[in-house]
């Protein structure tokens, strides 16, 4: 086999990793990277590889920074299967359409700001995204699936989000039989609502994330009596708490942990407002899947008649929905995008709550350098919001334990669970910081030297 990393290479977007099995050529993910869409010089635009000569994708789950670039995979010329599991099938064909809205949302405001500069195409417009949906091709968790001949597929729980991934490729080589195994974003352990990461074993080669190799985060337990105090301390002084989420994954996790808190904890129920469209949309696809959820969420979840919802949620559907909040008194929640606070309905909230001390802005993912979701993390004195300038007064907490990805704890435990025998690890999808410190975490359980590898870097194994 031989595998070039075409992305999420000593950074953690990008995600784009060429495998050639004999004569097949299989690509695991096509993502975004963390670059201006519309900018001619993004790597956005460059596919090192030609899209027709590929035989198969495989998707590990539906993040933008692992599907974000598919429709131009088709757009380029990309004619074959894209292996999704049912419920990233699903959550793809949402995001990507919404993708290119924004797009052309962009150009049009680059047209507007900048009339005589000339601005490239969208990287792919709807009609490519319907192209793609009628390539997805769903395969359900434990069911292998011959991908291409001789070559099998077999997609295993990740626990990260709805529909998330482990890949498994198993394949012949020489007459005996190899075992390749990719990551994709691994979840957390014990956190109620998705269940643990499966674990594999027998593994020859691998390709694990490494997003939080260097930290250990917070566990479920302590989260949540860090969030039972927030809330009742809005109920207590009759204030509002304001949640920066991203749509898809932390904005459904948040509504289970409140609503968890309510109906476990006997924490007095208040009104919980998601004000985001495409949350809205992405949370009736996880209702579809109850499957997906553990017994104990299950179990809370069938209380109500709506999975992520009850008569203390309510779904904001037009701007004015969404302006009412501003004017409505606490105690209230709002759970609103984008999680990193740099653009959506987020950010007429923090204006409204910023500068009130009785207010609350709860962190609950990782917030990326110079985003005004970092800035309020590290409790600057003021912030502009909507080229307004205001005082940072709301009381602040950060609990990023509520990622979705492993830390540096559960990847170990992970690693231990394969049996060891790896004959090749890679890294990938971290800041170079997060994957040097957890090489010698992996090494252990690998024969050779563990490698983090270099942009479009190949290696034979």
């Amino acid at each position: 086999m031989r595998i070039t990393f075409h992305g999420a290479t000593r950074q953690v977007t990008g995600s784009a990793h060429l495998l050639e099995i004999g004569p097949h050529r299989i690509l695991l993910d096509c993502g975004l990277f963390d670059s201006d869409r519309i900018d001619p010089a993004s790597p956005n635009r460059v596919l090192p590889f030609d899209p027709r000569s590929l035989d198969a994708v495989v998707v590990s789950h539906a993040h933008n920074d692992h599907i974000g670039r598919l429709p131009y995979l088709v757009k380029e010329g990309y004619a074959g299967r894209i292996f999704t599991t049912p419920a990233t099938g699903d959550i793809a064909s949402i995001m990507l359409r919404d993708s290119a809205r924004i797009q052309r949302e962009d150009v049009r405001m680059a047209h507007i700001r900048h009339p005589h500069i000339e601005t490239p195409d969208p990287l792919f417009d709807l009609l490519d995204v319907e192209w793609l949906v009628e390539r997805l091709e769903r395969v359900r968790y434990e069911e292998p699936r011959e991908i291409v001949p001789g070559v099998t597929l077999t997609y295993h729980d990740a626990g990260h989000i709805l529909g998330s991934a482990i890949v498994q490729i198993d394949y012949k080589e020489d007459g005996r039989d190899r075992r390749f195994v990719f990551t994709g974003d691994l979840g957390r352990r014990n956190t109620s609502l998705l269940p643990d990461p499966a674990v594999v074993k027998n593994i020859d080669i691998l390709v694990s994330e490494s997003t939080y190799g260097n930290r250990e985060l917070e566990p479920y337990e302590r989260l949540m009596k860090q969030l039972h105090a927030i809330v009742a301390r809005a109920v207590r002084i009759q204030s509002k708490v304001v949640i920066p989420a991203f749509s898809l994954g932390r904005t459904q996790r948040m509504v289970y942990c409140l609503q968890e808190l309510f109906a476990t904890h006997k924490l007095r129920p208040i009104p919980i407002y998601v004000d985001s469209p495409l949350a809205n949309r992405l949370t009736e696809v996880h209702r579809d899947h109850p499957e997906a959820y553990t017994p104990h969420a299950r179990a809370l979840m069938d209380k109500d008649p709506l999975y992520f919802g009850s008569k203390y949620v309510e779904f904001c559907q037009t701007f004015d929905d969404s302006r009412r909040l501003n004017y409505q008194r606490g105690p209230m929640i709002v759970i609103s995008s984008s999680g990193m606070c740099e653009a959506g309905r987020i950010r007429h909230h923090l204006r409204h709550v910023v500068s009130d001390p009785d207010n609350a802005i709860v962190i609950v993912s990782y917030q990326a350098e110079d985003t005004m979701g970092r800035k309020i993390s590290e409790g600057v004195e003021r912030l502009q919001i909507l080229d307004h300038w205001y005082d940072l007064n709301a009381a602040v907490y950060v609990l990023d334990g509520f990622s979705g990805h492993a830390d540096r704890n559960d990847l170990a435990w992970w690693y231990e669970q394969t049996g060891g025998e790896i004959e090749h690890g890679f890294l990938v999808h971290g800041d170079p910081e997060a994957m040097e410190a957890l090489t010698p975490v992996l090494q252990p359980f690998v024969k050779n030297p563990v490698k983090l590898p270099e942009f479009h870097e190949s290696f034979e194994v």
